[in-house]
């Protein structure tokens, strides 16, 4: 990059832009160089180990996390209080939607909600896909809302969360405990 000078404007400009600053009193900057306390020394060859995936994923941590209120929800002692359906949203309106949705029932001081996020699958005729990976093809936001539930912000508002029973959805829905505000 070629510097150029500045234009007779550009001057002008700067000389307004610079007239109230007063010139700074010169500071001594010959500092007397310390003795170190230590050496430092630095290996010639880095050895990486291998280091074990974590046991528990953030997913896992707060799914199932808490069993009192496992067995409240299994005995139907607990109703759900509120309820979201997310089905036919991209991951980014379901995640601002649900963010507001749980703000908003934490506030309102409810306990249990119901995240309907759908079973997901595939669509389409059954035999052009027949041959793919079942086991790991599901909805997007089946996969990613407990994600969202186990880590960041939403992670502050909730105890845990667990899939809902057949009556309630079963598999494309799940049960959220909230936190008291």
């Amino acid at each position: 990059m070629v510097k150029r000078s500045l234009t007779e404007e550009e001057q002008r400009l700067w000389q307004l832009y610079t007239r109230d600053i007063a010139p700074s009193e010169k500071i001594d900057l010959n500092v007397q160089r310390c003795t170190p306390r230590f050496e430092i020394k630095i290996p010639d060859h880095h050895e990486f180990r291998k280091t074990n995936p974590p046991s528990v994923s953030n997913f896992e941590s707060l799914k199932n996390s808490d069993s009192n209120w496992s067995k409240k929800l299994k005995q139907g002692k607990l109703k759900v209080e509120g309820k979201i359906d997310l089905h036919g949203l991209t991951c980014v309106q379901a995640h601002e939607k649900l963010w507001h949705f749980l703000e908003r029932a934490q506030n309102n001081g409810k306990r249990l909600v119901l995240v309907v996020t759908g079973k997901g699958g595939l669509k389409g005729d059954y035999g052009e896909n027949r041959y793919q990976d079942f086991e790991n093809n599901r909805g997007a936001l089946r996969r990613e809302v407990p994600m969202w539930l186990s880590g960041g912000a939403m992670r502050q508002m909730i105890v845990t969360f667990q899939d809902a029973a057949s009556r309630d959805g079963g598999a494309g829905a799940l049960y959220v405990i909230l936190k008291r505000k």
